[in-house]
């Protein structure tokens, strides 16, 4: 199955134009590499993805067959990172994967 198609039938993102939109500017991260939206998804895979104010990893348990009912979504995946990013950050230039900086030190 395709990562967007995947994306969007898990419930994960709501639209399959923005799960889209995400790959192709190399937002999403399957098993640490970025990929684009054609990528074929498999059971568990690790996948790595901003959306809105939070960086969501996950593991795919299983892939959807039709449409999915809100109650079953918890079937396909495993949430196992769920981190929150200051608004004040905002997303700008600045990559939501990156280590936080390191304070300076005075020697």
């Amino acid at each position: 199955m395709r990562l967007d198609a995947f994306l969007k039938k898990s419930l994960l993102i709501k639209r399959r134009e923005l799960a889209h939109q995400l790959c192709d500017e190399g937002m999403v991260r399957v098993n640490g590499v970025p990929r684009k939206a054609s990528q074929d998804v498999n059971p568990e895979d690790e996948l790595e993805f901003p959306l809105y104010n939070r960086v969501l990893k996950v593991r795919v348990l299983a892939l959807p067959e039709g449409n999915v009912k809100k109650a079953d979504q918890w079937s396909l995946f495993e949430v196992l990172e769920d981190k929150r990013i200051p608004l004040e950050l905002g997303y700008g230039d600045e990559d939501p994967f990156a280590a936080p900086p390191k304070a300076p030190r005075n020697h």
